[in-house]
């Protein structure tokens, strides 16, 4: 079986010293990243050659000790997941001279420590050099897996440790013989060819309350008690409502890819589908690309197959029994009959039958 990494979150409660420790890394790393985006968006508007990010770095700490000080004090690793990040950050962007310096008051921040014989996990311990210990709560997979890294994460208030661990010790699922194709939807996240349908989270109330919360935050001054208060209940909140997707999608996939030894999909330009104004909304809370990705990584890690169809393949418009295209469907038309052999298709099911046949026909 192929190698494939795997990362699980464990709830960390740190001491004050320990989160000061946590802080100055990551005030480094992005005082780091800030100063060799800087030197990089320069070059750039003054039409230079960028170097590489790695010449960056050692200008940098040529030309200030203080800097290097203040960059020392991160493990190597750590240097080089932040020259990492800016490198993923420009090939991600077609202008680069328009990419920004991370802020202080991100809700999102986190740091890399390799896996190293400074770090021990002993049990439900974890021993990190230079933090100190920490009381983790984790399944099984860990204790018989070898670990490649840490990740420290701070998110939305909370503290967290990532635990990035190989998967060649795990075992697959057993074969089923059985194969079936998916039709991504916004009133239905996904319908099986067999006609089953799974529901989306049911994040209808928390996304309610954050709505309320947001408009009394904007009559709240900025810095005051009551405004972090209500931000501190939004955060708890955004945390529930990630929680509720992640698990429910977690069911779903594990469900399938245990049932399943060949699952069929669309393609689809996600990016590209966002730019409609009448369905923007509905996917993006539909979370499509994560429940793809979720899948994909399923299917790799527990040896099962995954198909992807062409996004051009026309799977709503063609009759799954006698393959006669319905060309002036439209997307209100949720039944219809095939005027050719009398047919009536659920149109998503017939959406995901056809992207099964595909499937198996092309692989």
């Amino acid at each position: 079986m192929t190698y494939h990494p795997l990362t699980h979150k464990c709830r960390i409660y740190p001491h004050p010293i320990q989160i000061k420790k946590f802080e100055i890394a990551l005030d480094a790393c992005q005082f780091l990243y800030n100063n060799l985006l800087k030197q990089y968006k320069n070059d750039y508007k003054n039409n230079n050659v960028p170097k590489n990010i790695k010449e960056y770095l050692s200008d940098l700490c040529e030309q200030n000790q203080k800097t290097y000080k203040s960059i020392s004090k991160l493990d190597a690793s750590t240097i080089k997941d932040v020259s990492n990040s800016i490198i993923r950050a420009i090939k991600l962007t077609q202008n680069p001279g328009n990419l920004k310096e991370k802020t202080q008051n991100r809700k999102v921040k986190s740091f890399l420590i390799n896996n190293n014989t400074n770090i021990q996990l002993k049990g439900n311990i974890l021993h990190l050099d230079n933090y100190g210990k920490f009381k983790l709560y984790y399944g099984k997979t860990i204790r018989y897996c070898k670990v490649i890294s840490y990740r420290v994460l701070y998110q939305n208030t909370k503290w967290y440790i990532l635990i990035t661990i190989r998967s060649d010790n795990i075992e697959i699922f057993p074969k089923t013989g059985k194969k079936v194709g998916l039709d991504l939807g916004i009133n239905n996240i996904l319908t099986l060819s067999n006609g089953k349908k799974y529901s989306p989270p049911e994040i209808t109330k928390t996304n309610e309350k954050i709505d309320k919360l947001n408009t009394k935050l904007s009559s709240k001054k900025r810095g005051s008690r009551k405004h972090n208060e209500i931000i501190e209940k939004i955060n708890i909140l955004y945390n529930h409502r990630r929680n509720t997707i992640n698990d429910h999608f977690h069911k779903i996939t594990t469900q399938l890819v245990k049932e399943y030894d060949i699952i069929a999909m669309e393609n689809l330009d996600i990016h590209n589908m966002l730019k409609d104004r009448r369905y923007s909304k509905g996917i993006f809370h539909s979370n499509w690309y994560k429940l793809l990705n979720m899948l994909k990584y399923k299917c790799e890690l527990y040896g099962k197959i995954f198909i992807q169809v062409n996004r051009r393949f026309p799977s709503t418009k063609l009759c799954n029994n006698c393959g006669y295209k319905y060309e002036d469907i439209t997307i209100d038309v949720r039944m219809w009959e095939c005027p050719e052999c009398g047919e009536i298709h659920d149109r998503d099911v017939n959406a995901a039958k056809n992207i099964l046949q595909k499937a198996l026909i092309d692989n």
